[in-house]
C-alpha cells in the first residue's frame, strides 16, 4: 500500500537523459523537441520541457539511454521557472522495468558461471 500523501502505483528512478519529444499542438502543428528526464517509472516519466506540452495529449518519445520508445499521453504540464513540467503516462501495454545493476566484477563473473552451469 502507498504511504499516506504518495498515491503513486510505482516507485520512480531518478534519470538524467535526453528525451526526443514530437507531439501536435491545439492547431494541429506538429512539434518537436529535445528535453530532460527526472525520473522513470514502470509507467511512466516525468520530463523537463521548454515549452508546455496540453494535458491528455499524446506524445511519441524515444530516451536512447534508457532503450525506451513509444506514445504516451500527458498526464499533467506546469509551470518551473522558465521549463514546464510533464508527468507523462505510457499508452496501453507500454512499461519500463530498471535494469539489475551489478555491484562488482566478482558478481559479474558468478552470474556467468551460474549461466553456463545452468545451460549444460
Amino acid at each position: 500500500m502507498a504511504a499516506k500523501g504518495n498515491l503513486r502505483r510505482h516507485d520512480r528512478f531518478e534519470t538524467r537523459s535526453i528525451i526526443q519529444l514530437v507531439w501536435k499542438d491545439q492547431l494541429g502543428n506538429e512539434k518537436f523537441t529535445k528535453a530532460r528526464t527526472l525520473d522513470v517509472s514502470e509507467s511512466g516519466l516525468r520530463v523537463e520541457v521548454p515549452e508546455r506540452i496540453p494535458e491528455r495529449s499524446y506524445v511519441t518519445f524515444r530516451v536512447d539511454e534508457l532503450s525506451l520508445h513509444g506514445t504516451a499521453s500527458v498526464r499533467s504540464c506546469h509551470c518551473k521557472g522558465l521549463k514546464y513540467i510533464v508527468g507523462l503516462e505510457f499508452s496501453t501495454g507500454m512499461k519500463w522495468k530498471p535494469k539489475r545493476a551489478k555491484t562488482s566484477p566478482e558478481e559479474s563473473i558468478s552470474e556467468q558461471v551460474e549461466t553456463q552451469t545452468v545451460s549444460r
